[in-house]
């Protein structure tokens, strides 16, 4: 994988943030609940805009606190068929601030939403990419599923110089399931950028299948191999045509380990 100066700093600084930074305030046990870190390699075929092969390194973190939860993650990627660009970088940190555990809403244990928040998205890459979002998260409540949110943002383009124009809706979802004794994971997300803004109107659908080979050897959910397909309607928010083609189906194989 390729890192030059710009991307090793920009590495740098994500990893702190998503990984020393929370594990330093989590010796506050009065606040903290649980928090979950992975390293995950992608290698796929069929993308589109940066080029049709990639090796992707993703950073992840998720955490609970006793007033919300945050998530974000960090891509370094290696474009191996882009002949004007080896290398990017993208990431995003998503904080939500729940209303019910700061004691303004009582959902009621039958309630099919558990939780209402206030949802926050900072999204930055390479170049001048970068957004801000800013809406209402719901935690939903479905059989078999370990979680399913659904986020409803106001989108402000601050990588293309304009305010709150465009909205965007994001589901994300974690089912466990097994077959046998063998255990695996769906989980996945979707974006909807309505392109009301500067962007096209697209959407971005990527889900996974993973196999817990953790638990072979008794260590359950800590290491998964499996497959992701990247759907991607206007990559990128840029209009499809018939010179420029910006719809994408690509194909990852991934190994993720959680520790």
């Amino acid at each position: 994988m390729i890192l030059h100066g710009q991307n090793l700093k920009v590495t740098a600084f994500f990893s702190t943030l998503l990984l020393s930074c929370p594990a330093a305030i989590a010796d506050d046990d009065s606040m903290f609940l649980f928090m979950d870190n992975s390293l995950t390699l992608l290698a796929g075929t069929g993308y589109e805009v940066p080029g049709s092969n990639i090796t992707t390194l993703t950073i992840e973190h998720a955490s609970g606190w006793t007033w919300g939860d945050i998530f974000a993650f960090v891509d370094i990627l290696d474009y191996h068929s882009n002949p004007f660009a080896d290398s990017g970088w993208y990431g995003e940190l998503s904080p939500r601030v729940s209303l019910s555990k700061l004691g303004l809403l009582d959902m009621g244990e039958n309630s099919f939403v558990s939780d209402v928040l206030i949802a926050g998205t900072w999204e930055r890459g390479k170049g001048t990419t970068e957004a801000l979002l800013l809406g209402l998260g719901f935690d939903l409540k479905l059989p078999g599923f370990l979680f399913f949110q659904a986020n409803f943002y106001a989108r402000k383009e601050t990588g293309h110089g304009v305010g709150f124009k465009d909205m965007q809706w994001t589901l994300a979802w974690n089912r466990p399931f097994a077959v046998g004794e063998e255990k695996f994971v769906i989980n996945g997300f979707m974006d909807y950028v309505v392109g009301w803004g500067p962007q096209a109107a697209n959407v971005h659908f990527v889900p996974q299948i993973k196999w817990d080979i953790g638990a072979k050897w008794g260590k359950p959910g800590k290491v998964y191999f499996g497959t992701e397909i990247d759907y991607w309607h206007n990559q990128f928010g840029i209009q499809d045509s018939a010179a420029f083609d910006t719809d994408q189906l690509a194909i990852n194989a991934i190994l993720q380990v959680h520790f």
